[in-house]
């Protein structure tokens, strides 16, 4: 069984030599030259974390790995995700806001994405911008079977428009004096309903961010 975990993180630097663990990350072993060793990467990242060993899978997408536990850092929005390491990480985006990731037939997929909520809060309250985005997820054709709204996050349930179940999740922090919204949504075919029944309520058990 997986958990899914969002905690509070911190900014890190580039890597040169770093070299997947599997082959199905074989792609992304190319990465720019770093100003400092990896070593000196790593001492400092295991420093942050209060941990030792934890080796950087790949730094372009931002992945590393401690023990079995493999897991997303954003800095750019002061988050990171664990997630099973037996899925494969796509690329960040652009914005460099969020990330993706499947599992090996892609039956379950998960994407990780954050938004500057500040820029909006004189023209809504959280719980409108919920509203929001909430209602955005219906007019893309999605139907909700299962919506709870709390005073700093939302959980919505549902079916997708092109079939899939879907579990969503939502969470206000503050990132750097900046006030910003972490999404999760976890979408898997009829076929993964039972192992997804399993560890979903486990997915969001250990969240520990500061509102």
């Amino acid at each position: 069984m997986w958990v899914l975990v969002l905690l509070l993180s911190c900014t890190s630097k580039k890597d040169s030599n770093t070299q997947a663990t599997i082959d199905s990350l074989s792609i992304y072993d190319n990465h720019p030259t770093l100003d400092i060793s990896e070593a000196k990467h790593l001492q400092w990242v295991d420093s942050v974390l209060g941990v030792k060993g934890v080796k950087l899978i790949d730094y372009r997408n931002r992945i590393y790995q401690y023990n079995d536990t493999r897991f997303y850092w954003n800095r750019t929005f002061d988050y990171f995700l664990v997630y099973p390491s037996s899925f494969t990480h796509g690329e960040e985006s652009d914005l460099s806001n969020g990330n993706h990731f499947v599992n090996e037939d892609s039956t379950i997929c998960l994407n990780v994405y954050a938004t500057y909520f500040d820029v909006f809060k004189d023209d809504y309250s959280l719980h409108e911008w919920f509203d929001i985005m909430i209602d955005t997820e219906i007019e893309q054709g999605n139907r909700i079977v299962k919506k709870d709204i709390t005073e700093h996050s939302y959980i919505i349930e549902g079916n997708t428009k092109g079939g899939r179940c879907f579990y969503s999740k939502a969470i206000c922090k503050k990132a750097y004096e900046r006030e910003v919204i972490v999404t999760m949504k976890l979408q898997y075919t009829d076929s993964r309903r039972k192992e997804v029944e399993k560890l979903l309520p486990n997915i969001f058990k250990y969240i520990s961010i500061n509102k």
